[in-house]
């Protein structure tokens, strides 16, 4: 009997969390966390690999999570408002229109930027000389070389070089940077992850904005929502990618990619919810009732 009326009140919260928009603003903060978060992680790797003499192309390649959580954060903000916040009066306002167009174009130009740095990173990758090259970390020692095993870095040093790796050749990811064979292996599967991730994001997010648009126009079916709902099986690649970044120990990214599916879920929600409003010949205004 206790454990029934447990179950009953955790399934009464739950059902509470996801009618009201507790459960959505808790995740939006959780990924504002992670956005300070990953910018604290990024800006430390800088200041291990970048001096003031380095190009910007080099900060913002390592600052590329950074920029890229900040693109998706306004993409978010953007379909919230959109699909939840404000009104079809306050949407046929130019001003406010524009603004949510404006904000839009700026986030879709830093996501540009990711893959733009994904595709920069995949060639170079298939640039690597596939032969390692017969030089041990001992003697890359106090020559500001790191070795980089599973995205983690380490400036190679005569105390820690002997236990770093046990082969005998070592690859050259960039001109300062070494690993070895596993180390190689595991950097081809991060880059491919990254760019297949990052161009599913914006498959899924085409998708979405596609449903906004044909919402707003009244549309809830047709061949063009069709193909809105078969770009949604996106999801269940990037859930595969969260796995990935799970079982390689990288439990931020896997927690990341969670909240943000959660997050783009929330927006889902809000698409369903106005399209239970023009079903029921409702209004789009009603929907934050």
């Amino acid at each position: 009997m206790t454990q029934q009326a447990g179950r009953g009140n955790a399934g009464q919260i739950l059902e509470t969390l996801m009618k009201g928009q507790t459960l959505k603003y808790l995740i939006f903060a959780v990924l504002l966390l992670n956005f300070v978060q990953y910018f604290l992680e990024e800006a430390q790797q800088a200041s291990l690999m970048l001096t003031a003499e380095s190009p910007l192309l080099a900060w913002t390649g390592v600052f590329v999570t950074t920029i890229d959580e900040l693109g998706w954060i306004g993409l978010l903000l953007a379909f919230e408002l959109e699909t939840y916040w404000l009104s079809y009066q306050a949407l046929s306002v130019r001003w406010v229109r524009f603004s949510l167009q404006g904000l839009r174009g700026l986030c879709y130009v830093l996501l540009a930027h990711t893959i733009v740095s994904n595709l920069s990173a995949t060639q170079s990758y298939l640039q690597i000389d596939p032969e390692p090259e017969m030089v041990s970390p001992c003697t890359l020692a106090d020559q500001d070389v790191f070795f980089s095993q599973n995205l983690a870095y380490q400036l190679i040093t005569p105390d820690n070089c002997q236990a770093l790796t046990s082969d005998e050749g070592l690859f050259y990811l960039e001109t300062n940077v070494v690993t070895d064979a596993s180390g190689y292996q595991m950097a081809g599967w991060h880059t491919w992850i990254d760019l297949q991730d990052a161009l599913l994001w914006l498959l899924v997010v085409c998708a979405i904005e596609l449903s906004v648009r044909l919402q707003n126009a009244a549309v809830i079916e047709g061949r063009w929502v069709f193909l809105a709902s078969i770009a949604r099986f996106g999801y269940g690649v990037l859930i595969i990618d969260g796995l990935f970044w799970l079982a390689t120990g990288h439990y931020l990214y896997a927690f990341d990619q969670a909240l943000w599916i959660g997050g783009f879920w929330a927006i889902e929600w809000n698409l369903k919810q106005w399209r239970t409003a023009i079903e029921d010949g409702t209004n789009h205004d009603e929907v934050t009732a």
